[in-house]
Parts: C-alpha cells; sequence; structure tokens
C-alpha cells in the first residue's frame, strides 16, 4: 500500500513544523528558561535549539507508540498485515522529523555527527516503511517506542548546556533517562523473538524485501546502538552520582 494523501500531508507537516520549532519557539523558550543561553557561542546555540526540537519530536511520537503499545487493537504481535492508523502517522511524523534534521546537518557542520548520520539512515528507512507498508505494526512500534526516551536524553544536554548539571532537575532527569532508555530501547529486544513462528512458517517472507531487510539487518543494528549508548549513560551516571555524593559527604 503506497501513500495516501493523509500520509504525505502529515510528512510535509511534521518537516515544516519540527523546522518551525528549531527557527523560532526553541530559541525563545530557552531564552525565557535562561539567560546563559544567550551567553553561548553560535554553535553551541545550534545544538542547544536542535536539541529542543528533538525532544518535542521524542514527546510526541514517543506518546503515540506508547498509545499503541498499550492498546493495540489489531496491532498485536501475531498479526502480520494490519494497517494501523496511529502507527504509520507516528511514522510519518518520524519521517518529516528526519528529513528536517538531515536538512539542518547539511546547513550547519556542528550539528553533523557519524553515529547520529547512521542512525538517521536507519531512522529514514524504518520511518518509510512504517508509511508505505501496513505490515507487522505490532514489531515497527517497538521502534516508534524508543523515541520515548528521546525527550530526557534531549533535556540533560539542554540543562547541561545551559550549565544546570548540578542541579536537582538534572539528577531526576538522569534517572528518568535510564529508566525509559532501558525500558523502551533495551527491555524490548526479547519481544522480537515472536517473530520466530512466522518466519519458521515462512508468512514473514511475504512482507518484501525492504521491510524484511529492515528486520533482520538495520533492527539489530538500532538496538546494537541502543546497548552502546545504555552503557555510556551508565558510565556517565555512575561518574556523576560518584562526584557528587563525594563532594557533598566526604569533603
Amino acid at each position: 500500500m503506497a501513500f495516501s494523501s493523509y500520509h504525505i500531508m502529515t510528512i510535509v507537516a511534521s518537516f515544516f513544523s519540527h523546522l518551525a520549532i528549531f527557527k523560532w519557539l526553541a530559541p525563545w523558550m530557552l531564552r525565557k528558561a535562561s539567560p546563559v543561553f544567550a551567553t553561548l557561542p553560535r554553535d553551541k546555540q545550534i545544538v542547544t535549539r536542535n536539541r529542543v526540537m528533538s525532544a518535542f519530536h521524542g514527546a510526541v511520537t514517543g506518546g503515540m507508540g506508547l498509545y499503541v503499545f498499550l492498546y493495540p487493537g489489531e496491532a498485536i504481535p501475531t498479526q502480520i498485515w494490519c494497517d494501523a492508523p496511529t502507527y504509520r502517522h507516528a511514522g510519518c511524523i518520524i519521517l518529516g522529523y528526519t528529513l528536517a534534521d538531515m536538512l539542518l546537518m547539511v546547513l550547519d557542520t556542528c550539528l553533523q555527527d557519524r553515529m547520529f548520520i547512521v542512525h538517521h539512515a536507519i531512522t529514514f528507512t524504518g520511518g518509510y516503511v512504517g508509511c508505505v507498508i501496513p505490515a507487522v505494526p505490532y514489531y515497527g512500534n517497538l521502534w516508534v517506542l524508543m523515541e520515548l526516551s528521546s525527550p530526557f536524553v534531549n533535556l540533560r544536554m539542554i540543562l547541561y548546556s545551559l550549565g544546570q548539571e548540578r542541579s536537582r532537575l538534572y539528577l531526576l532527569n538522569g534517572i528518568l533517562m535510564l529508566v525509559t532508555f532501558f525500558t523502551c530501547r533495551v527491555m524490548t529486544i526479547p519481544l522480537w523473538f515472536q517473530l520466530a513462528e512466522p518466519m519458521a512458517t515462512g508468512e514473514l517472507y511475504e512482507i518484501g524485501p525492504l521491510l524484511f531487510f529492515t528486520i533482520v539487518v538495520l533492527t539489530p543494528i538500532i538496538y546494537g546502538m541502543n546497548i552502546y549508548w545504555f552503557g555510556k549513560m551508565c558510565s556517565k551516571s555512575y561518574q556523576h552520582l560518584y562526584h557528587t555524593l563525594f563532594s557533598n559527604y566526604w569533603l
């Protein structure tokens, strides 16, 4: 099933909405939140504005992913072919956001990062097949569910840029970041093993080569990146907590 006009409208609206957040809403919010933002170098201001855009995106799409996960309707593990409207529109929003962020990467070199370029290429493919192919929505939604941790990841970066790394909000957000990241990006890995049965019966091979490639190749890559990032988060969090407790109770 190809794009419908509604899907195309969602992609276009997502693309321009995210650019509008980056251009106008993010700097206004950051100036209101802290006077430190105005004193940051241009590159850091751009990166921080980009984080605000990503946080909004994660809140919207992650919320949609959580809704589909809790109230799946026909988007259940055993259902291969199913047109789940909420999931498909979430994929359209992700596609529009990814295009907007890739454009910003081209325009501003300070946003370019090899890991994120690879991540965005994989996300673009996942978003595209989610929009176009009404198949395995339960498993595709696990990709969308990953975005639920993004607001906390990005808020951590924003607070750090604004000099709030020793605040209680930074500490609380760090705890929520670890919990949501592990829950949505790592703990969901065993759920994919439920695809073993349709793979054994051959039903999974009927979904088309691009979606099959996304499942068996790109999904392990994205989860490998998640595990890598989670390990780095745990290391950084341990260092932060250790230094905080050491400075408070021993010095």
